[in-house]
């Protein structure tokens, strides 16, 4: 996405939308509405020129379209608050390294019996992560989830990646004790990701999509190490909200 701003630019994506460009379209994730808009064609780069963080640069898509399609568009996102001025500070928007590898293929620490404590800790991060998904909307859990990072140190340690792995393989090996086989990925992240932050660890929590068909999934990543699945698996979706 480009950050600077042209005259003619006098828009952005609002702080609650992302935005990523996916197999020949542009999709919107709209975290208060909890929905997902696609466009394509010759719109693309139209709206390239007039919204300055758009994830597409204005030399696109080959085609035409008119300028009352486009101030449509524009007045309809409007309408629906997802732009905001280009010169009002935008929310940093974070990347993510392309994954490598997945936990799996590291070996699993020496087992030491039952931990209650990270059972309890997983028990209580099932409880709120279930709390989040029936009373709030993705922005305001994206805010919850920020908040938990904000005791990250600046830099992790070769400690705390071991300390990582272990406490990783060890949610991953108690799932089954909490969650059922008809849990979501995103309910999975969320739990997951609750459970780390207790431990002091905090690897980042991923939204991507796919198109033909479309999908959406969910997963944690700490560095190119994918936590709760494979990496050729979420290699198939394009990152359009990273935490």
């Amino acid at each position: 996405m480009s950050n600077a701003a042209t005259p003619q630019q006098n828009l952005r994506l609002a702080d609650h939308v992302r935005g990523c460009h996916v197999d020949g379209q542009v999709i919107l994730l709209d975290l208060r509405r909890d929905r997902y808009i696609g466009v394509g064609g010759a719109l693309m780069p139209a709206l390239s020129a007039r919204i300055a963080d758009w994830p597409l640069g204005t030399s696109g898509t080959e085609g035409e379209t008119s300028g009352r399609e486009v101030d449509t568009w524009i007045d309809h996102m409007r309408q629906q608050g997802m732009l905001a001025s280009a010169s009002t500070a935008m929310h940093h928007r974070i990347g993510i390294p392309e994954p490598q590898h997945s936990l799996a293929a590291f070996n699993e620490p020496a087992r030491h019996g039952v931990q209650w404590r990270r059972a309890a800790s997983i028990a209580n991060a099932t409880l709120a992560v279930g709390h989040w998904l029936r009373h709030l909307h993705l922005a305001e859990i994206v805010v919850r989830v920020e908040r938990l990072r904000s005791t990250e140190p600046s830099e992790p340690t070769d400690l705390s990646r071991e300390q990582l792995q272990g406490a990783a393989h060890w949610y991953l090996r108690t799932r089954p004790l909490v969650m059922s086989s008809h849990d979501e990925c995103l309910r999975d992240s969320l739990i997951m990701l609750r459970f780390l932050s207790s431990e002091g660890l905090y690897p980042r929590w991923v939204i991507g999509v796919r198109t033909r068909p479309f999908g959406a999934h969910s997963w944690l990543q700490a560095g190119s190490l994918v936590l709760n699945d494979l990496h050729e698996t979420v290699r198939g979706y394009t990152p359009i909200l990273v935490v």
